[in-house]
């Protein structure tokens, strides 16, 4: 074999092979391509999701803070109460009521432990809506007990309005238009077949019951701490939607 034909021939295994390796490239190329923009369709879908659960938690939570702060201001009417000299009437006994009520926060956790599950937390590329985000929830995990009220106000209280009452008041005086909607506000009701003078009865020895004054005292205090922190973990909320703008993803 000549040297032209040798050297032509090694010029053909070189086009070969720059048109296989350009062949690779160019498939390797579309491949990332793909993947790029299935990732992005995917962190889209995750921060539309992460919108809607932070969306509906900071609703959830200024529902909360609303229904608390009626609940305290009720503690603050019974406390005043033990100091005046008046008997307890129909006012009095909703007071006592209300402010036993609870009504549990549980935030919406499911997506954000879907990407640290996954690991897809990576797609998250907004450094700000990662830090914000995993803020709220660890202020969420490390404060949620302090939302829990203690029983002791109200298994005593509870304990001393009669079930027939109780059952009045619940039917009759609402304090959630239903179990996930807002707070009614407390509006004025009526108490149809109470027996006022029963109640009456019932409530006189805990102006001079030390240990019921305590415990409401205690509520009292324990709501604003509560309120305190729902109004906390509301700023944390707030502060992740700051990074998903109107019209993001």
């Amino acid at each position: 074999m000549t040297p032209r034909k040798i050297l032509k021939g090694r010029g053909g295994l070189a086009a070969e092979f720059v048109l296989v390796v350009a062949g690779v490239l160019v498939a390797l190329a579309v491949d990332t391509a793909l993947e790029d923009r299935r990732d992005n369709n995917l962190r889209d879908e995750y921060v539309e999701r992460i919108r809607g659960d932070v969306e509906m938690d900071s609703q959830a939570l200024q529902y909360r803070i609303e229904f608390f702060r009626g609940v305290q201001g009720y503690t603050q009417e019974i406390l005043d109460w033990l100091d005046a000299d008046t008997p307890a009437d129909k006012e009095v006994v909703l007071a006592a009521f209300y402010a036993a009520e609870v009504w549990p926060f549980v935030a919406n956790t499911s997506t954000y432990q879907d990407l640290q599950n996954t690991g897809n937390i990576r797609l998250i590329d907004d450094i700000d809506l990662r830090t914000s985000l995993a803020a709220y929830h660890n202020r969420y995990n490390t404060t949620r007990s302090g939302w829990t009220a203690t029983e002791d106000y109200r298994q005593t209280i509870r304990g001393i309005i009669p079930n027939d009452v109780q059952a009045s008041i619940r039917e009759n005086c609402p304090t959630l238009e239903d179990l996930d909607g807002r707070p009614t506000g407390f509006p004025p009701c009526e108490l149809p077949g109470v027996d006022y003078q029963k109640l009456t009865t019932l409530f006189a020895p805990l102006r001079t019951d030390q240990e019921f004054r305590r415990r409401l005292t205690y509520r009292h205090s324990e709501l604003g701490v509560m309120l305190y922190l729902l109004a906390s973990q509301q700023g944390f909320a707030d502060a992740v939607l700051e990074h998903i703008p109107d019209g993001q993803p």
